[in-house]
Protein backbone atom coordinates (compact mmCIF):
# COMPACT_ATOMS: atom_id res chain seq x y z
CA UNK A 1 0.00 0.00 0.00
CA UNK A 2 0.99 3.92 -0.64
CA UNK A 3 -0.01 6.86 0.24
CA UNK A 4 1.09 9.81 -1.49
CA UNK A 5 1.29 13.79 1.03
CA UNK A 6 2.14 16.88 0.18
CA UNK A 7 4.75 17.76 2.40
CA UNK A 8 5.84 21.53 2.92
CA UNK A 9 4.98 21.85 -0.96
CA UNK A 10 6.33 18.63 -2.08
CA UNK A 11 4.47 15.42 -2.88
CA UNK A 12 6.07 12.62 -1.05
CA UNK A 13 5.42 9.03 -1.45
CA UNK A 14 5.27 6.60 1.38
CA UNK A 15 4.98 2.71 1.16
CA UNK A 16 4.55 -0.04 3.52
CA UNK A 17 4.63 -3.72 2.58
CA UNK A 18 1.69 -5.64 4.44
CA UNK A 19 -1.28 -3.72 6.51
CA UNK A 20 -1.75 -6.24 9.16
CA UNK A 21 -5.00 -6.85 10.96
CA UNK A 22 -4.18 -4.48 13.36
CA UNK A 23 -5.59 -1.62 11.21
CA UNK A 24 -8.91 -3.40 10.75
CA UNK A 25 -9.33 -3.85 14.62
CA UNK A 26 -8.02 -0.15 15.68
CA UNK A 27 -11.01 1.01 13.47
CA UNK A 28 -13.72 -1.50 15.11
CA UNK A 29 -12.88 -0.36 18.66
CA UNK A 30 -13.90 3.36 17.33
CA UNK A 31 -16.76 2.55 15.41
CA UNK A 32 -17.75 0.79 18.68
CA UNK A 33 -16.79 3.34 20.83
CA UNK A 34 -19.29 5.50 18.63
CA UNK A 35 -22.16 2.73 18.70
CA UNK A 36 -22.08 3.44 22.70
CA UNK A 37 -22.56 7.04 22.43
CA UNK A 38 -25.12 6.63 20.10
CA UNK A 39 -26.61 3.87 21.81
CA UNK A 40 -27.12 6.57 24.66
CA UNK A 41 -27.73 9.99 23.17
CA UNK A 42 -28.71 11.02 19.21
CA UNK A 43 -25.80 12.38 18.16
CA UNK A 44 -21.81 12.17 19.18
CA UNK A 45 -20.55 15.57 20.85
CA UNK A 46 -18.21 17.80 18.43
CA UNK A 47 -15.23 17.15 20.65
CA UNK A 48 -15.58 13.43 20.71
CA UNK A 49 -15.52 13.42 16.79
CA UNK A 50 -12.61 14.76 17.07
CA UNK A 51 -10.95 12.45 19.28
CA UNK A 52 -12.20 9.81 17.05
CA UNK A 53 -10.95 11.29 13.56
CA UNK A 54 -7.70 11.19 15.72
CA UNK A 55 -7.34 7.70 16.51
CA UNK A 56 -8.57 6.96 12.43
CA UNK A 57 -5.48 8.97 11.62
CA UNK A 58 -3.12 7.07 13.86
CA UNK A 59 -4.42 4.30 12.13
CA UNK A 60 -2.90 5.21 8.86
CA UNK A 61 0.63 7.19 10.43
CA UNK A 62 1.35 4.62 13.39
CA UNK A 63 -0.63 1.13 12.13
CA UNK A 64 -0.10 0.84 8.81
CA UNK A 65 2.63 3.18 7.88
CA UNK A 66 4.78 2.64 10.89
CA UNK A 67 5.28 6.76 11.81
CA UNK A 68 6.88 7.52 8.02
CA UNK A 69 5.14 11.18 8.22
CA UNK A 70 3.35 12.78 11.52
CA UNK A 71 -0.50 13.11 12.05
CA UNK A 72 -0.23 16.50 11.06
CA UNK A 73 1.54 15.78 7.63
CA UNK A 74 -1.18 13.96 6.87
CA UNK A 75 -3.97 16.16 7.69
CA UNK A 76 -2.29 19.20 6.31
CA UNK A 77 -1.08 17.14 2.81
CA UNK A 78 -3.87 15.29 1.75
CA UNK A 79 -7.85 15.95 1.52
CA UNK A 80 -10.81 14.37 3.13
CA UNK A 81 -11.70 12.41 0.11
CA UNK A 82 -8.33 10.86 -0.25
CA UNK A 83 -7.97 10.24 3.63
CA UNK A 84 -10.96 8.27 3.29
CA UNK A 85 -10.21 6.52 0.55
CA UNK A 86 -6.44 5.22 1.65
CA UNK A 87 -8.01 4.43 5.31
CA UNK A 88 -10.56 2.12 3.53
CA UNK A 89 -8.04 0.69 2.01
CA UNK A 90 -6.37 -0.31 4.77
CA UNK A 91 -9.21 -1.57 6.56
CA UNK A 92 -10.94 -3.34 4.06
CA UNK A 93 -8.08 -4.04 1.08
CA UNK A 94 -7.63 -2.74 -2.12
CA UNK A 95 -10.24 -0.89 -2.92
CA UNK A 96 -10.37 -0.27 -7.16
CA UNK A 97 -12.04 2.67 -8.87
CA UNK A 98 -14.95 2.03 -10.92
CA UNK A 99 -12.76 2.35 -14.24
CA UNK A 100 -10.17 0.03 -12.76
CA UNK A 101 -12.80 -2.63 -12.21
CA UNK A 102 -14.07 -2.59 -16.07
CA UNK A 103 -10.52 -2.70 -17.16
CA UNK A 104 -9.76 -6.08 -18.79
CA UNK A 105 -13.14 -7.25 -19.22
Amino acid sequence: MQIDITINGEKKTFVTSEVTMKARRKFMEIRAKEEEILEKQATIPTKKQIEFENEMINILVDVVFGNQFTADELIDGVSDDYFDEKLAEAIFGKIENEEGNNQGK
